[in-house]
């Protein structure tokens, strides 16, 4: 089993999958090789347990975008404006290389660090965002640490000075927003959809990076959110 022609964009993948039984076209929602080779491991996966190819190939064309997970949050924008929960170098990596092929301008990555974890990795998830060409560090779930700590150990990694740190993640999330122009990509790491963020004496303040980043953008650019 193996995955051809590859035809990435900013909406999901395309491939040829090239089985002992004949060749499928496929098109997934998600974005990234990193997730072509997922699809991979399901798929073989299924077909080892004894599932039709042709149903196995069909629900693939069927499975909806992971809420979160490298979304693009509403394509009528003049931005790519995108949300992920990766929160580790690796992660960081995986979803940089995902998204550059498609960067028309700019590339703008914020990304935040957790409070109360190891830190010994920090200064590199600060050095990997410094492959964008303007990085925001901000807190993430900071509980009991003090936020400027956070953002001071992700700036130690910067390869670069295109970069602020903001002690509250909503007001880097519309700071990278603000300083946006038609074109660019806005990527908002380490939360995804989580709906809250960790505060002191460890309670949970409602936050959510899409809704702040959309409310941004639509005061920014016009447009309004959708129904659901």
């Amino acid at each position: 089993f193996m995955a051809k022609d590859i035809e990435e964009s900013i909406s999901g993948v395309r491939f040829t999958l090239e089985t002992p039984f004949g060749s499928y076209k496929l098109q997934s929602p998600y974005l990234g090789k990193f997730n072509v080779l997922n699809l991979l491991a399901s798929i073989i996966s299924l077909w080892a347990q004894g599932y039709d190819l042709n149903d196995i190939t069909e629900a693939v064309e069927n499975m909806p975008a992971v809420e979160g997970r490298l979304e693009v949050l509403d394509r009528n924008l003049p931005i790519d404006l995108i949300i992920d929960y990766a929160h580790t170098p690796d992660g960081m990596d995986k979803l940089i290389d995902a998204v550059k092929p498609f960067v028309k301008q700019k590339l703008i990555f914020l990304v935040g660090m957790a409070g109360e974890r190891d830190l010994t990795k920090t200064p590199e998830m600060g050095k990997i965002s410094c492959r964008a060409d303007y990085v925001i560090f901000t807190p993430d779930n900071p509980a009991n640490d003090d936020p400027k700590m956070l953002t001071a150990e992700l700036a130690k990694g910067a390869t670069h000075n295109n970069y602020v740190e903001f002690e509250d993640r909503a007001e880097g999330i519309k700071h990278a927003i603000e300083i946006s122009e038609p074109g660019d990509t806005v990527v908002l790491a380490s939360k995804g959809r989580e709906p809250y963020q960790i505060m002191p004496g460890h309670i949970k303040v409602p936050h959510r990076d899409d809704l702040i980043g959309l409310e941004a953008a639509y005061e920014k650019y016009g447009g309004k959110p959708s129904e659901d």
